[in-house]
């Protein structure tokens, strides 16, 4: 057998829904103006933070730049929006003043525009037909393949280093209209803080292996080349490995076309470290 060492919005009622168009494609929607206010209609997500009074989102549109929304607690309790391109629909609300400091027996309120609902989009990224990531277009991919219906990918953002930046596992149906099945980490970390990995060299070849904890289980994509065949031969593995408590449950080897930027050039750019742990290759 060859095996190879890899986280009180108080609402009055008074609320109207304005849903904002979008424009197919990669063409940035046309401006929302409600309540004296313009706002954008379309982003990716790329983080969600509850405050006092809202849930807090940073969105990015298709220039590359980032902007800021209030939005209903909801929309920070859905993990799987971050990384995703979203419309957003607003409504005009009557919320607990700032004045109060939290107190939510103050009696002040203070009228502001919320992000009410968030959906994934479709128009702006592939088909489920020819998706090949879930990688965004201001995010490159570290990792990705099909793996039977399912598609599974490792998104970086474009600043990823060992002190900035972020690393994500992604795993669901390649359909943009779904969400993701999983995202790990959460909160993303810089990357050498959001998994564990290396590129290993070996008689007859090499392989990269990265790792992404979740509580008990763990998530291990990995893909390599050396003499496992039964006489010796070459064979390629690439794949998914899922572990519980340190133990493989399952192997998702890869049925589509790789695209992987794993190597040895990739964790020292990136910061990423094997820091003692270990990763053997499934048996082809």
């Amino acid at each position: 057998m060859h095996r190879f060492l890899f986280r009180t919005l108080s609402l009055w009622a008074m609320s109207f829904a304005l849903v904002g168009g979008f424009v197919a494609g990669t063409v940035q929607a046309d401006p929302l103006r409600i309540n004296g206010e313009l706002k954008q209609t379309e982003g990716v997500l790329r983080e969600a933070v509850s405050g006092d009074v809202a849930c807090y989102l940073q969105l990015e549109n298709d220039a590359g730049e980032r902007f800021d929304e209030s939005a209903v607690f909801e929309l920070c309790e859905d993990p799987a929006l971050i990384g995703q391109r979203l419309k957003l629909s607003y409504t005009v609300e009557n919320v607990l003043a700032e004045a109060c400091q939290g107190d939510v027996d103050c009696g002040k309120s203070d009228q502001v525009v919320l992000v009410s609902a968030a959906r994934v989009l479709s128009p702006s990224t592939p088909t489920a037909k020819s998706q090949t990531s879930f990688c965004s277009t201001t995010e490159t991919v570290a990792f990705a393949c099909r793996v039977g219906g399912k598609l599974v990918s490792v998104c970086a953002s474009n600043d990823a280093s060992n002190v900035s930046g972020y690393l994500q596992y992604r795993f669901g149906k390649p359909n943009a209209a779904a969400a993701l099945e999983l995202a790990v980490p959460n909160d993303r970390p810089v990357p050498r803080l959001a998994s564990r990995g290396e590129s290993t060299p070996f008689a007859g070849g090499g392989g990269s292996w990265l790792r992404f904890h979740n509580g008990r289980h763990a998530y291990v994509v990995y893909s390599g080349i050396g003499r496992w065949g039964a006489g010796g031969e070459t064979i390629e593995l690439q794949g998914v490995q899922v572990e519980r408590d340190g133990t493989a449950i399952a192997t998702l080897p890869c049925t589509g076309p790789l695209k992987s930027a794993l190597g040895p050039d990739w964790f020292e750019e990136v910061g990423v470290i094997a820091e003692g742990e270990e990763f053997y290759f499934p048996e082809p």
